[in-house]
């Protein structure tokens, strides 16, 4: 009897543990669900462009290359519509070392200062004329730049940084 008894609360607990194994593997799922969810959300436009092709000063590089290296937290969009590739990261340096920042603004723009970078693609290439950086702090422009300028400092700062 003592056996019988033995076996029932073990048959118990273990039918118990199966609901909750249940509930674990839910959960599991649903967290992999949503990490899916959250990659698919970055279109295929995006990363098709992402893996262009840059050819400046004798370095190739992709454009994910170019802005994985000089910019942090990056947020991509791309509008196939307008063309434009809309970048926007946390600011870090060097990109821009040559403005008279005082150090105090540097660490401030490192922790919360945005660049926002939008670029025309045409023919799987960006367009340096019609490209756009702008650097932001507390929702304030700090510095603009346009056209080649801008898009050949950026390349500029990631052959500094790589180099």
């Amino acid at each position: 009897m003592a056996k019988l008894a033995c076996m029932t609360c073990i048959c118990a607990l273990l039918t118990g543990c199966g609901d909750r194994l249940s509930e674990i593997k839910d959960a599991a799922s649903g967290i992999n669900t949503a990490a899916n969810s959250a990659a698919s959300a970055v279109s295929r436009d995006v990363h098709a462009i992402r893996a262009i092709d840059i050819n400046y000063k004798d370095t190739s590089f992709t454009v994910n290359d170019l802005f994985k290296t000089i910019l942090r937290d990056i947020r991509w969009d791309y509008d196939p519509e307008k063309n434009e590739l809309h970048v926007r990261g946390t600011w870090q340096p060097p990109l821009f070392s040559d403005q008279p920042w005082n150090d105090e603004l540097k660490e401030r723009l490192a922790e919360s200062g945005i660049v926002d970078v939008t670029c025309k693609i045409i023919d799987d290439k960006i367009d340096s004329s019609q490209t756009k950086t702008t650097v932001i702090f507390n929702n304030e422009n700090l510095l603009q730049k346009n056209g080649e300028e801008a898009l050949h400092h950026l390349y500029d700062t990631y052959l500094l940084s790589t180099h």
